[in-house]
């Protein structure tokens, strides 16, 4: 099988039927390039703590981020489903970049949709094609799901506008030529464009997981930016915000759905060569279950976000359906990790055969990009209170 799964090809050609073969042969050929180049450096990545910046250019050269865009900026026009699918392969194959990855894609999306004509065209082409690289910066030390909290703060001064203030848990942060950056002006939280040179300081925040997808505390400190770098309307920022992570969380859900495929996969090789008790473990019954339960909250997990990607591609309303797949597939790779880690006894709480590193990986997305319980609120909104 190759890293293009069975289950991922099935989906694609269940939305697009006759129309999926050149999706597939893409998909199919940008899965052995992962399975190559990205997959290899994964456990030194997470071991050192390394900023992935060589897979993340390679994935930059492959035209990643540029599936999604419109050609008029340098995109590919491909449907987000197809997107979502490369997205799972990378992370399957080293979390740590496909975060960063994804959080710079969240990024560009941001700029597609709120910034005016004049900003598309400058910014656009650079981020899509990897040469300005960007960082989400919304999250505080004193607002995280409460983001209505920032106390990050914007005054306009002649031409420019004067940041001050502290941001916490920006993905990319410090490695980045751009903040997607979310401060308070006058008429409330509004979105900037910010040259990373602007920021005073950043600091590296050691973690769990993911490790060498850089987190950190970023301090601006009377940072002047642009008058034309206020992105959309003054005041809509936190609406920008919400739609920005719609779609963060369908990434999100792919990637993580990547992490459990690979926990799986190890697992199933393992219990096919370990011998307990004259058998192979995976003989024995209760293996065979936990099999069992991990491929089907895997496969179900692709169908809940592959869904929402589709909707999203068609211009349909998808929060509840990004809240949904982010939700199952964020809570099952946990479970499909540690029952990994199970089967594999001690071995798998050991570093030698790298097995923890994808429970660790699947740790943080239970929280970033909206937690787990704020999820729920969304989908029970949805329920509830139907627009």
């Amino acid at each position: 099988m190759g890293f293009f799964g069975n289950e991922q090809k099935e989906l694609i050609q269940m939305i697009y039927g006759s129309g999926s073969e050149d999706h597939l042969l893409l998909l199919d050929s940008l899965g052995d390039f992962i399975e190559k180049e990205i997959e290899p450096t994964a456990r030194e990545i997470d071991v050192n703590a390394q900023f992935p910046r060589e897979n993340i250019t390679k994935m930059f050269e492959q035209g990643f981020t540029s599936m999604g865009f419109p050609k008029e900026y340098g995109g590919l026009e491909l449907p987000w489903p197809v997107y979502v699918a490369a997205m799972e392969m990378v992370g399957k194959a080293c979390a740590s970049t496909a975060l960063s990855l994804a959080i710079h894609g969240t990024c560009c999306e941001g700029v597609r949709l709120f910034s005016n004509p004049e900003q598309k065209k400058q910014f656009l082409p650079g981020m899509i094609n990897g040469k300005t690289f960007a960082a989400f910066s919304l999250t505080e030390p004193g607002a995280g799901s409460d983001a209505r909290n920032m106390q990050t703060q914007a005054r306009m001064e002649g031409n420019e506008w004067i940041v001050n203030g502290t941001k916490m848990f920006t993905t990319n942060g410090g490695y980045c030529d751009l903040y997607f950056l979310f401060a308070k002006t006058a008429k409330g939280p509004s979105a900037f464009l910010v040259d990373s040179k602007k920021a005073k300081s950043s600091k590296d925040i050691e973690k769990l997981g993911v490790r060498g997808s850089v987190t950190s505390e970023v301090v601006f400190e009377n940072a002047k930016v642009p008058k034309e770098n206020l992105v959309g309307t003054e005041g809509e920022g936190f609406e920008y915000a919400k739609r920005m992570l719609w779609g963060g969380r369908v990434t999100i859900g792919a990637l993580t759905t990547g992490i459990a495929q690979a926990a799986f996969e190890k697992a199933v090789k393992y219990s096919k060569e370990r011998i307990a008790f004259r058998k192979t473990i995976s003989e024995f019954e209760m293996t065979q279950a936990k099999l069992a339960d991990m491929l089907t909250m895997i496969n179900a997990s692709r169908m809940m976000v592959y869904r929402a990607a589709h909707l999203k591609g068609q211009g349909k309303s998808f929060e509840s359906e990004a809240a949904q797949g982010k939700l199952l597939s964020t809570e099952s790779a946990l479970k499909v990790c540690d029952e990994a880690i199970q089967i594999f006894g001690g071995y798998g709480y050991a570093d030698e055969f790298d097995v923890h590193r994808h429970w660790r990986d699947a740790r943080l997305m239970t929280v970033g990009e909206g937690t787990s319980e704020i999820m729920r609120l969304i989908i029970s909104k949805s329920i509830l209170h139907p627009s």
